[in-house]
């Protein structure tokens, strides 16, 4: 499917960094009132979206967050040939400011938001998560609302750079099973989209660690298509994020509206 293209660019270039994201909260706001898709703000400013279709018993949900680690600053958005994890030159966009100065595009984790995005206009019933100020310490997705994911039957997360990257543990925290249906269907979207270099790792935190945390249902997260992040010359190729929502939503059309379990597990794993 043909993506929106100018949508990204446009997320792409909203200012927004941890405990100043107001911007970012009033864009996705809305583009959900503009796209008709019903949704809440919580006292923390995580927002809330349910897309429904038809009756389903479980909802997947997607999940990403509206923070940056970059200063506010204006963006300009530049299309650039740059890298990809591979080597290869590929289209990509990158973000200056006003004098010319990289600032720093926010891949990380706007390509979420986008992603987010895309799937609500896409996908007929699908959940979505905004989570506020992860980048210290997911302080948005540890008072996640309750009774929003009661029916929520498992959770996808896009935050994660490049293009081969998978969470299986956070902090320490099982995401999934790899013994499970979940982890079955997940993994063969993963190698075709993937081109089977996926790796499953464990990595530092992300909304999806703190939601598994509380909630008893599988979770993933994978690359969105950001480089070089936390850094002021961060990119994005388009590519690569194009790729990550395409794997979500496969995902979503083969786990289907059921529930997968996963009661919480503190693992020993090391993360580092």
């Amino acid at each position: 499917m043909e993506r929106n293209y100018q949508l990204l660019k446009d997320v792409l270039s909203v200012p927004t960094k941890t405990y100043n994201e107001g911007l970012m909260v009033e864009f996705i706001t809305n583009w959900l009132s503009e796209n008709n898709i019903p949704f809440y703000i919580d006292e923390y400013q995580n927002i809330y979206a349910t897309k429904q279709t038809f009756e389903v018993e479980y909802f997947p949900c997607v999940i990403a967050h509206t923070d940056t680690v970059h200063n506010i600053d204006t963006i300009n958005v530049r299309e650039e040939n740059l890298k990809n994890a591979q080597g290869e030159i590929k289209p990509a966009l990158k973000a200056y400011n006003d004098l010319g100065n990289p600032t720093g595009i926010g891949g990380d984790d706007k390509c979420g938001v986008y992603a987010c995005l895309e799937l609500l206009k896409e996908l007929p019933n699908l959940k979505a998560g905004f989570f506020v100020s992860e980048e210290t310490g997911c302080h948005g997705s540890k008072n996640a609302d309750p009774k929003f994911f009661e029916n929520v039957g498992y959770g996808i997360q896009f935050d994660a750079p490049e293009n081969w990257m998978v969470s299986e543990y956070c902090m320490g925290v099982k995401l999934f099973d790899k013994e499970s249906d979940f982890f079955k269907s997940c993994d063969i979207v993963l190698t075709e989209n993937f081109n089977g270099r996926q790796l499953y790792q464990s990595h530092p935190y992300t909304d999806v660690y703190k939601l598994k945390q509380i909630f008893d249902f599988s979770c993933i997260n994978f690359s969105i298509g950001y480089y070089d992040y936390h850094t002021k010359h961060e990119y994005v190729i388009i590519e690569d994020v194009y790729s990550g929502i395409k794997t979500g939503k496969e995902m979503i059309e083969k786990l289907g509206y059921q529930k997968y379990t996963l009661e919480y597990e503190q693992s020993t794993y090391n993360f580092y």
